[in-house]
């Protein structure tokens, strides 16, 4: 099933994600409406995002500061939303009352490759997703968009018809110029593809897929250069980044090159975050309210919140409950969301196919933070966790069974960091209200009963040495992805100078917001490239202090 082509500016994404709650019928008016907007967008007009809702939705909305859009990005857009609405309306053969063309048929009629049809949706071609029953998917194109297509790119087109496929003469002469590249030059495909180009006038891709086939019928291929790294390669080389271990090691067992490998890296750690469902904001810009929160003191200090891994102990730490300052609650309530909220944005404006190391650096170390602040959040309420799970067993949480008795308090942890999700700070409420009712749904749910007590007779209480899951890393999917190993945080003070710095500040193990890597490389006055190298080294230094093998 082909996957939904995703928009690319921001409000218009969002405005995707809104439209999923309309009727069937509504949806097909506005994918009549896109139709009819695609031909009347200039490349180089600027338009305001109230205006755009109101030529595809006809509902003009009030919006103080309307998101301004080129017209090229616009135009780009508009075949991912068209496709976000006919997925959503189930759209199916009864509903299309023209003719249409499918990828296939379309890459015939216009002599392109199902590539260049892909590249044409960018430049406006409306696409529509049809249900074909059974969980199938296809692309379609109606008529009347194809025409008005044609019409606006006869130049491209008729090029594009134009253009000849390479006879036998040809495919011989680049299959021996292409070997000679090999044999003198030590070129890869892709370098042998762009000097063959240039030569015969070409595209670079024409000649590295031409080159493909050449060595597919080969008894002895020109080039052993390995094919695309898979889902697999990419998630190996990230795991291997995260124990510090080298790129060129990496790429060596790939058998790849570093630049491929580095390239693979960073395509597993944007489909991670792409997976975190990150909320995408309206405004780029983020308001005062909102930066005022992260450069306040609840934001910024004291981020490290207490955790015990002893069930006995973290139920015992929770009995004397301490009152929580409004004030830095709001403050990081506000600050968490605003973090999540500047991820999802730069996410959203990254390339897929190739995204930016710096850019990905910035979304990891928000996320970061936004654990942090999350894990305060969450440990301000576990006297209220405790509390409302007693309240439904009718009794002390810890004269239960000891597995049910985690069970019920970890399950309420990850349903309060849920509730924390779901929370508005912009209402001014407390987190203790949704927190409470999340908490006395979940428990009421469970057939738990505390053992009852009686005067004089001692209770069967959980003993101290009963292990449990660390609780601060439940609360986000990210943590087992950009925090570092847990058993480096206790043993940073053992490293020497540099090394317990870098670790500090770049992961705040000083309480203080974790730091970017070219925060990072201003502070230790070097470039960014040597700065990640220093990382890899201080990890690998506390690692073998944790194993025993260091100083």
């Amino acid at each position: 099933m082909p996957a939904v082509s995703q928009a690319r500016v921001p409000c218009i994404a969002q405005l995707a994600s809104e439209l999923r709650f309309a009727s069937k019928p509504t949806l097909l008016r506005h994918l009549d409406r896109l139709d009819e907007l695609a031909p009347q967008i200039d490349p180089e007009g600027i338009y305001p995002q109230d205006w755009i809702v109101f030529r595809i939705t006809g509902y003009r909305p009030e919006i103080t500061s309307p998101d301004l859009v080129p017209g090229e990005a616009l135009r780009g857009d508009l075949s991912a939303i068209a496709e976000h609405i006919s997925e959503h309306a189930h759209l199916t053969q009864a509903d299309i009352t023209e003719p249409y063309e499918t990828i296939d048929s379309l890459a015939a009629r216009w002599s392109v490759s199902r590539k260049t049809i892909e590249r044409y949706r960018r430049l406006g071609l409306i696409a529509r997703r049809l249900d074909l029953g059974s969980g199938r998917r296809s692309i379609i194109f109606m008529q009347s968009a194809v025409e008005w297509f044609e019409t606006l790119n006869t130049q491209r087109l008729g090029k594009a018809a134009r253009f000849d496929r390479l006879s036998d003469t040809q495919l011989a002469r680049i299959e021996r110029w292409a070997t000679v590249y090999r044999r003198r030059l030590n070129d890869s495909r892709s370098q042998a593809a762009a000097r063959i180009a240039l030569r015969t006038g070409h595209s670079h891709e024409g000649i590295r897929k031409a080159l493909l086939r050449i060595d597919a019928t080969a008894p002895s291929p020109i080039f052993t250069d390995p094919g695309p790294t898979t889902t697999r390669d990419q998630r190996l080389a990230y795991r291997a980044t995260l124990r510090a271990i080298e790129p060129a090691a990496i790429a060596r067992h790939l058998n790849r090159s570093p630049s491929a490998t580095t390239r693979a890296i960073n395509a597993a750690r944007f489909a991670l975050l792409k997976s975190y469902s990150l909320p995408i904001a309206t405004d780029p810009n983020t308001p005062d309210d909102q930066t005022n929160a992260l450069e306040s003191l609840p934001a910024t200090t004291n981020l490290i919140a207490p955790t015990q891994t002893d069930l006995c102990t973290l139920i015992e730490s929770t009995r004397t409950r301490q009152p929580t300052v409004v004030y830095e609650e709001q403050m990081r309530t506000c600050a968490y969301h605003c973090l999540l909220d500047r991820a999802g944005a730069k996410l959203a404006r990254l390339d897929h196919a190739s995204p930016l190391a710096p850019i990905l650096d910035e979304i990891e170390t928000d996320l970061r933070w936004a654990q942090m602040l999350k894990a305060q959040l969450v440990h301000a309420q576990l006297s209220l966790i405790v509390s409302t799970i007693e309240h439904q067993i009718q009794g002390p949480i810890d004269t239960l069974d000891p597995s049910r008795a985690a069970f019920l308090l970890l399950g309420s942890i990850r349903i309060t960091a849920n509730a924390i999700d779901r929370f508005d700070p912009s209402h001014k409420g407390r987190i203790a209200a949704p927190v409470g009712l999340a908490v006395t749904r979940f428990a009421s749910q469970q057939p738990d009963i505390a053992a009852p007590q009686s005067a004089g007779k001692a209770t069967r209480r959980i003993p101290p040495g009963y292990a449990i899951a660390d609780w601060t890393a439940q609360i986000t999917p990210w943590h087992r992805w950009l925090m570092p190993d847990r058993r480096i945080q206790p043993i940073v003070n053992q490293l020497d100078q540099r090394d317990r710095l870098i670790l500090t500040r770049r992961f705040g193990f000083d309480s203080s917001p974790p730091i970017t890597r070219a925060v990072l490389a201003e502070l230790l006055e070097t470039s960014p490239i040597h700065a990640a190298r220093f990382e890899r080294q201080a990890i690998r230094n506390a690692l073998d202090v944790v194993r025993g093998i260091g100083d």
